[in-house]
């Protein structure tokens, strides 16, 4: 059966679709049994279709593990992501040359928001269903997994791709979760599935992608400049938020770190 290469620290958030990627995730996170799993489905606020088909991969997953290993929450993050990328999103295009900023951008406000989660709650870590085979995905590309990873260790959270860490592919993926008893969807064109997560509306750009396996490549440094030119944005939110709630940011980060880093490493 496939398994994380990553030994938990307690309790982890996932990224979740619903579809077979994150569900793989988050079965493989569960069967460590090291503390419960934060399911975190995206809400952007500009359109998804069907995204209550989520909750048929959450059902699944319950019946397979116990309906106390598994929370599950819509993330809103509109307000961040027009920040970051959907005000600009014809500006970016012309500046970078290529379409990625939607995507990228929507990728680091739900970031952001898992973080903020992840450190109100003491959940050390974030996963996401980057898959192999799906590199070329913006999400996906080593310049923006390194990023993320960079930017969580800011705020003591672990991000990681256990999919991409683990070399899994997806026959294995599919033989597990069947193995299990886990909805994974309705095969659809070889690698995609329906009816078990919502369709964003603005992602219309992979269209090829989805019915002809042709899909965009985008430039690692342009995508970098992207990152970096908006990063900002993401810890002045996070800084913003525990100022409103009171909580002092830096506890937080010891709290996290305390659970997240070797005695004796901690930053001071």
């Amino acid at each position: 059966m496939a398994q994380m290469s990553m030994q938990l620290r307690g309790d982890c958030s996932v990224g979740y679709s619903g579809g077979m990627d994150s569900t793989s995730v988050a079965y493989m996170a569960a069967m460590q049994k090291q503390g419960r799993v934060h399911l975190h489905t995206l809400d952007h606020g500009y359109g998804y279709l069907f995204n209550g088909w989520t909750l048929r991969a959450v059902t699944s997953l319950r019946e397979a593990l116990g309906e106390d290993v598994f929370l599950h929450q819509y993330v809103k993050t509109k307000d961040l992501f027009n920040d970051i990328a959907a005000r600009s999103f014809l500006r970016d295009r012309k500046t970078y040359g290529q379409g990625f900023g939607c995507c990228l951008g929507c990728t680091m406000a739900f970031v952001t928001k898992m973080v903020i989660y992840n450190l109100e709650k003491g959940v050390p870590h974030i996963f996401f269903g980057s898959s192999v085979g799906g590199e070329y995905a913006v999400m996906s590309m080593p310049v923006t997994v390194d990023r993320l990873q960079s930017f969580c260790r800011e705020y003591g959270v672990l991000y990681s791709p256990p999919l991409l860490d683990g070399h899994i592919e997806k026959a294995a993926e599919r033989d597990m979760l069947d193995a299990a008893g886990v909805f994974r969807g309705y095969r659809f064109l070889d690698k995609h599935s329906f009816g078990n997560q919502g369709y964003c509306l603005l992602s219309v750009q992979h269209l090829p992608d989805v019915l002809f396996n042709v899909h965009s490549t985008y430039d690692p440094e342009q995508v970098g400049q992207f990152f970096d030119a908006r990063i900002e944005l993401c810890r002045r939110y996070i800084e913003r938020h525990f100022e409103a709630s009171g909580t002092p940011l830096s506890d937080a980060i010891d709290s996290m770190r305390s659970l997240t880093e070797p005695a004796g490493t901690a930053e001071t």
